[in-house]
C-alpha cells in the first residue's frame, strides 16, 4: 500500500479522530488549570519573580551574617588558643615551682638589695595606710546624699568587710595557737573584735558578743585538738616502740633457742662418744676421768634445760621484764634519773641503745631488777615520783628529778627480792672529758651542769 492510500484509508481516519479527541481533552485540562491558577494568583509571573528575588536577598543577608559569625568564631578560636597557651605556661610554672624550681621575679645581686627592696615596699604600704583617711574624705559630701537603701547597703558592706578582717585575724591566731601562746592568741582575738566594733561605731553597727565567743571557742577547740593529736601521736609512737621491743625479744628468744639446740646437739654427741669410750675402757683412772666428764656434760645439759624453761616463761609472760634506773650526769646533771623497763633478755642492750649518739655520754646503771610484773613496778615508781617528772606533757620521756635513796626504798617496798643499788655513778667518759678539758672549761661545764640541775 502506498503512503497516499494509507492517509486515505479508514485506519488513518480513526487515528486522526483519536488524536483530535486527545487534543480536546488536553485543551479542557489546560483551561481548568488556567482557571485554577487565576484563582490562587499563580499566573502573576512578576510577583513570583519578586518573591524569588526577595528570598535570594534574604539568603544573601543570611550568608553575610553567617560569614561575620564565622569570622567572630575564628577570632574567638585564636583568642582561646592564646589563652590556652598562657594557661599551659602558667601551669608549667606552677608545676616547676612545686618541684622547687622557682622562677625568680627579681634579679637582685645579693641579699642586701632584696632587704632594701622589702623595706621600700613596706614603707609604701605604710604611706598608703596613712593616706586612707584623706582618700575617704573626698567622698564625705557624696555620702550625705545617699538614699536610705544605699546607706543600708553601705552599712551592710562595711560590716562584711570588718567581719572578713576579724575572721582573717582570728584564722591566723587559730592556725598558730600553741600551748605556750594560747592566752596571747586569745587576747589578740579580743583586741581585733574590739577594734572592728570601734570602726563600725560611726555607722551604728555593732557585733554581738556571740561572734567573739564562737571564735574563742574555735581557738580553744583547735588548741585542745592539737594537744589531743600530739597525745595520740605519742601513744602511737609508744605502741610502735613496744612492738619493736616485742620483735627484738622474739628475735632474741629465737636466737637463744637456736643456740641452746646447737649446744644440746653438741653435748649429746660428746656424751655418746664418752659413753662408748667408757664401755671399752679397762683402766680405772681413765674410767673415772670419763665418768667425771660425763657428769659435767650432764650438768651443762641441765643448765640448758633451765635456760629453755626461762625462755618459755619469758615468751608466755608478757609482764615479765627488767626495771632499770639509770643516769647521765654529763647530759642531765646530778639527781636526774631515767626510770624505765624492758622485756629484752639482755637488759643492757636496751641501756646501750639509750646511750647512743643522741646523748654525749653513756648511761650509768644504778638499779637493774627482774620482776614478774615489770610494768606494775615501773608504774608504781612513775606515780611516786610524778612531781619530779621533767617533761610533764609527754609521759614517754621517763626522766625524773629524785633522790636515789628514796627510789631504793620504793623498789624495796614493792619488790620482794634482793635489790642491789649503785649509789655513785662512775660517769667515766664525762669525768675523763673534764680532766682533758682543763681547769677553766671544767669549771664552766660544772657550772652548766649545776644550772641545769637547779632548773
Amino acid at each position: 500500500m502506498s503512503l497516499r492510500d494509507y492517509f486515505k484509508g479508514p485506519q488513518y481516519k480513526a487515528k486522526l479522530v483519536q488524536l483530535e479527541a486527545d487534543i480536546h481533552k488536553l485543551q479542557v485540562k489546560h483551561s481548568d488549570l488556567q482557571a485554577a491558577a487565576r484563582e490562587i494568583g499563580l499566573l502573576d509571573l512578576q510577583s513570583v519573580k519578586r518573591l524569588i528575588q526577595d528570598e535570594e536577598d534574604n539568603l544573601g543577608r543570611i550568608k553575610s551574617q553567617a560569614s561575620a559569625v564565622e569570622a567572630q568564631l575564628d577570632a574567638a578560636r585564636s583568642k582561646l588558643e592564646e589563652l590556652n597557651h598562657q594557661i599551659l605556661g602558667a601551669e608549667d610554672t606552677v608545676l616547676l615551682e612545686s618541684f622547687a624550681l622557682y622562677r625568680p621575679k627579681y634579679q637582685f645581686v645579693n641579699s642586701l638589695e632584696y632587704k632594701k627592696r622589702l623595706d621600700e615596699i613596706r614603707e609604701e604600704q605604710k604611706q598608703n595606710a596613712r593616706s586612707l583617711s584623706e582618700q575617704f574624705e573626698a567622698f564625705e559630701n557624696e555620702a550625705e546624699q545617699l538614699t536610705k537603701s544605699e546607706w543600708k547597703r553601705l552599712r551592710k558592706d562595711a560590716a562584711k568587710l570588718a567581719l572578713r578582717s576579724f575572721n582573717s585575724e582570728s584564722e591566723f591566731c587559730i592556725d598558730h595557737v600553741k600551748f605556750s601562746n594560747v592566752e596571747k592568741m586569745e587576747a589578740r582575738i579580743r583586741r581585733s573584735f574590739e577594734t572592728c566594733n570601734k570602726l563600725l561605731a560611726a555607722m551604728k553597727v555593732f557585733w554581738t558578743d556571740i561572734v567573739l565567743e564562737r571564735k574563742l571557742q574555735e581557738l580553744h577547740l583547735a588548741h585542745e585538738y592539737q594537744i589531743k593529736r600530739q597525745a595520740e601521736k605519742e601513744a602511737a609512737r609508744q605502741v610502735r616502740e613496744d612492738q619493736r621491743e616485742q620483735e627484738k625479744l622474739e628475735r632474741e628468744i629465737l636466737e637463744a633457742r637456736a643456740k641452746i639446740d646447737k649446744e644440746r646437739r653438741h653435748f649429746t654427741s660428746v656424751l655418746a662418744k664418752l659413753k662408748m669410750r667408757l664401755d671399752i675402757a679397762d683402766d680405772q683412772k681413765e674410767r673415772d676421768d670419763l665418768q667425771s666428764r660425763i657428769y659435767e656434760l650432764l650438768s651443762e645439759t641441765s643448765k640448758l634445760d633451765e635456760e629453755e624453761k626461762l625462755l618459755e616463761y619469758r615468751e608466755q609472760n608478757a609482764r615479765a621484764g627488767y626495771v632499770y634506773v639509770i643516769s647521765n650526769i654529763g647530759a642531765f646533771g646530778e639527781g636526774v634519773f631515767k626510770i624505765g623497763m624492758t622485756r629484752r633478755l639482755e637488759p643492757m642492750d636496751r641501756v646501750d641503745e639509750l646511750g647512743d649518739a643522741s646523748v654525749p655520754f653513756r648511761f650509768d646503771v644504778h638499779v637493774l631488777v627482774f620482776s614478774a610484773n615489770a610494768r606494775a613496778l615501773e608504774a608504781q615508781l612513775h606515780s611516786h615520783f610524778a612531781s619530779g617528772r621533767l617533761n610533764k606533757v609527754n609521759e614517754r620521756k621517763e626522766f625524773f628529778r629524785a633522790d636515789l635513796r628514796e627510789i631504793e626504798c620504793v623498789i624495796r617496798a614493792n619488790y620482794d627480792a634482793v635489790v642491789e643499788v649503785r649509789h655513785t655513778a662512775p660517769a667515766e667518759q664525762f669525768r675523763e672529758s673534764l680532766r682533758l678539758a682543763g681547769p677553766v672549761e671544767s669549771i664552766q661545764t660544772a657550772e652548766r651542769v649545776t644550772l641545769s640541775q637547779s632548773a
